[in-house]
């Protein structure tokens, strides 16, 4: 018995030592964890000495942590730029050149191993690398500069931002590329259709090409413009590549840009706004900053990582941008030859081949072999290198044209004119050298003109016959691309006679322009919502701009919700009583509304009632509210509304009727059975989430940040919200990270909205100050510093 006490005697002193030494750990990994974190923070006050300067700058940021940069030369400013940005959002620029590098496994293991693949098989970064070397002396002065800025950070005795610590790496000295490439990983992200291919060609082997195409009810004839006046793919391969696609080539289109001549305003100057629209995320993508040296001042947003101000003021001139919506990437279906040719109309050619080798944290380095056509790329190997190793036999793969993937691309040197040019004639010049993304371009200047150009590389196909919409095939060369259209061809506008450019990723001409630009566009409800607002209205002031930028009211609800109402049959007193409410709604979308949040569940219940049945599979990639195809079901072509899964014969009456069940069902089971208590912004709330750890239970709300919000889909104020079935349900994951209103009667007077901050330190005063006032409109300009401001700092060269 007594060896029995001793033993647990024994064992509780074990148990109470581990105990303690757990709870030293703890404390000493919390300590750790203090120091790290507050030790990270940037010094934005006194004076750190840098090597490659060669004149003091100073750095003085505002009480929003934007920096006001003045430096005596252009090379200066530029190193500062680089320096601030790195300060700030070091792991961003991390995380984006190794995207676009694809290299993402070598920090995150295996997990980043699609991405990478997806990069290296598009090279990317090798584009960045040529377009680099290339780039006019003027922009590279800009580009080596900022490169030296931020390598002068890194150098520095700081401790580096707390994602590198936790996750154990250093990270490498930047290089010109790195910049250049996210231009490129835009141009992917901003141009995108070869997904709608893929799901093109499944829709049509499983519906039939009749049937297929009335998924897709032609847009050219509705609303606003902005100017006025294939071959076989194996479904299950197409199926299997849609699949791959990462999520970086899927199309965000979305954005609003207009301008006004002097004779509209009450400044009597030339006014410019625009809030251009990405898929959210911690840190914001848009970073405000001044840049300042002798002869030039820019204000506006940039990019970390970029040293351009993408969006701006320079004082005579104020732009920004939209996406055109542009089909400038294609799909061709290439046949194998002998597993190492393929066919084309002079005979057969070699495969380009190289291998790739992605070195993987935790894992094996892995070699992929990359082969291209004349065409570009072989995607089709992402999922399937059957087709090629088959010695001797005949199969297809497919490779993928696109404009970005041209190696001549002088984008950044077009970029870089922009933000310098004075007047109308400097900016178009600037523009006519901007190659990829196609992106509708505006500018307003203090001379009082207002301009607009769709600037980029659009194909000319070989046949008028050739539309994009499909895979084609690449053996007879029908479809090849022959060259691109003049840029004298391409839309464009000046000093229109209504005195207003408005373009909200609308059409941009009618079927009368020779060109083809896209055989599909979003819908108009934005552009005509702007349209309308502004009319022929004069004496615009700049809070009337800044509350239709801000404005809710959604034009596809009040399309919408009277066939919806026509074609309802219900009795029950609540839905009766709901109804009666969404009767009379004025399709204003704010956070504290139950309208839009029956509205936008009832039309994606709907939208599955009437296609998901003969869609089947594919229905899961058949995105977005299809606002046309639901008016046209409802009003036209009934027969969608039939539920091919059972024996009776549906009418559209059933079908709304049975969504309309489904959505009080879904809503009341979230947020109870009380209507009175139902709020949109219960549930539509904008989730900023870090990169890496807003994806990994326990982590998500370091880094990250969110807040309920209004608007939806069709809204200026954009509140595109996730599905149903999306966890978190209904979130609004994409919208408008900045806006902009620049007045040029007084550009100092230009203000913005930023969502989130400008630090990506979670323990900065400014990692989401501006979240609030994002949310709820309060603007804020940036102007040049007091002499005796607060958090100055000097960047100071070493040396005499």
């Amino acid at each position: 018995m007594s060896n029995l006490f001793l033993i647990l005697k024994w064992v509780l002193r074990l148990t109470g030592a581990v105990a303690a030494v757990a709870t030293l750990l703890v404390v000493v990994g919390a300590l750790w964890f203090s120091v790290s974190l507050f030790g990270s923070l940037p010094k934005t006050e006194g004076q750190i000495m840098a090597d490659g300067l060669s004149a003091p700058v100073t750095i003085t940021r505002d009480d929003r942590g934007i920096p006001w940069i003045d430096a005596q030369s252009e090379a200066d400013a530029y190193f500062a730029l680089g320096f601030v940005h790195a300060q700030d959002r070091l792991f961003q620029m991390e995380m984006m050149r190794r995207t676009g590098q694809g290299r993402l496994s070598e920090l995150v293991g295996p997990m980043g191993l699609r991405t990478d693949r997806f990069m290296r098989t598009l090279g990317l970064y090798r584009l960045a690398e040529q377009s680099a070397a290339t780039l006019d002396p003027a922009t590279k002065v800009a580009v080596d500069a900022y490169t030296s800025g931020i390598n002068a950070f890194l150098e520095s005795s700081g401790p580096l931002p707390l994602e590198f610590q936790i996750m154990w790496f250093s990270p490498e000295p930047w290089q010109a590329a790195d910049s250049i490439v996210w231009q490129k990983l835009m141009g992917l992200q901003l141009s995108g259709n070869w997904n709608e291919e893929l799901l093109r060609v499944q829709l049509i082997e499983s519906l039939g090409s009749e049937k297929a195409s009335r998924l897709f009810p032609d847009t050219e004839t509705r609303g606003p413009v902005t100017i006025a006046a294939a071959a076989r793919v194996e479904p299950e391969r197409a199926k299997t590549l849609l699949a791959e696609v990462m999520d970086i080539a899927k199309p965000t289109l979305a954005s609003n840009i207009w301008a006004l001549s002097p004779n509209r305003t009450a400044t009597r100057g030339a006014i410019l706004a625009n809030d251009p629209h990405l898929n959210f995320s911690s840190p914001n993508l848009w970073y405000i900053a001044t840049v300042s040296y002798p002869g030039v001042t820019l204000t506006g947003a940039t990019v970390p990582g970029v040293p351009f101000h993408l969006l701006g003021q320079n004082g005579n001139m104020a732009w920004g941008f939209t996406t055109t919506h542009g089909d400038t990437q294609d799909l061709f279906v290439e046949q194998v030859v002998g597993g190492t040719s393929y066919m084309s109309p002079i005979g057969p050619l070699p495969f380009e081949t190289h291998e790739e080798t992605i070195n993987v944290r935790f894992g094996a380095p892995e070699t992929i072999a990359v082969l291209a056509t004349r065409h570009g790329p072989v995607v089709s190997d992402l999922v399937d290198t059957s087709a090629r190793k088959a010695a001797g036999g005949t199969d297809t793969v497919l490779a993928l044209a696109a404009t970005l993937l041209i190696p001549d691309d002088r984008s950044a040197d077009a970029i870089y004119a922009m933000a310098r040019a004075k007047n109308a004639q400097d900016f178009r010049a600037a523009a006519a050298r901007f190659h990829s993304p196609q992106q509708n371009v505006m500018f307003a200047d203090s001379r009082g003109n207002i301009g607009y150009v769709a600037a980029g590389r659009l194909p000319i196909r070989a046949s008028e016959s050739c539309n994009g919409i499909v895979p084609t095939s690449g053996v007879d060369g029908t479809c090849d691309w022959l060259g691109w259209v003049p840029f004298e061809e391409l839309p464009q506008a000046l000093n229109p006679k209504t005195g207003v450019l408005i373009n909200a990723n609308n059409r941009i001409v009618g079927p009368e322009y020779s060109h083809l630009i896209a055989t599909e566009w979003p819908e108009p409800y934005r552009a005509q919502r702007i349209e309308d607002t502004i009319a022929d209205r004069a004496g615009i002031t700049l809070a009337q701009i800044a509350n239709l930028q801000f404005d809710d009211v959604s034009l596809m609800a009040r399309e919408l919700v009277p066939l919806l109402i026509d074609n309802l049959d219900t009795k029950d007193e609540r839905g009766l009583a709901l109804a009666e409410i969404l009767r009379i709604w004025d399709g204003s979308t704010g956070r504290e509304r139950v309208e839009p949040l029956i509205f936008t569940v009832w039309i994606e219940r709907l939208k599955a009632k009437l296609i998901a049945d003969e869609l089947g599979p594919l229905y899961g990639d058949f995105f977005g509210d299809r606002p046309a195809l639901i008016h046209e079901i409802l009003s036209k072509d009934s027969v969608w509304c039939d539920d091919t899964t059972t024996s009776q014969t549906e009418s559209c009456r059933s079908a709304v009727t049975a969504a309309w069940t489904e959505t009080l069902q879904w809503i009341e089971t979230r947020l109870g059975p009380d209507p009175t208590a139902w709020r949109w912004g219960d549930v539509h709330i904008a989730r900023f989430r870090h990169p890496i750890f807003g994806f990994v239970p326990g982590l998500r709300s370091f880094g990250s940040f969110e807040i309920a919000t209004g608007g939806d889909n069709a809204t200026v104020n954009r509140g595109s919200s996730a599905r149903t079935t999306s966890d978190p349900p209904l979130s609004h994951r994409h919208g408008p990270g900045i806006r902009a209103i620049y007045d040029l009667a007084d550009p100092a007077k230009s203000q913005f909205t930023l969502a989130g901050g400008q630090s990506a330190h979670p323990l900065s005063p400014h990692f989401d100050d501006l979240l609030v006032g994002w949310r709820d409109g309060d603007y804020f300009r940036v102007t040049k510093p007091d002499e005796n401001a607060s958090n100055r700092l000097e960047l100071a060269p070493v040396g005499p």
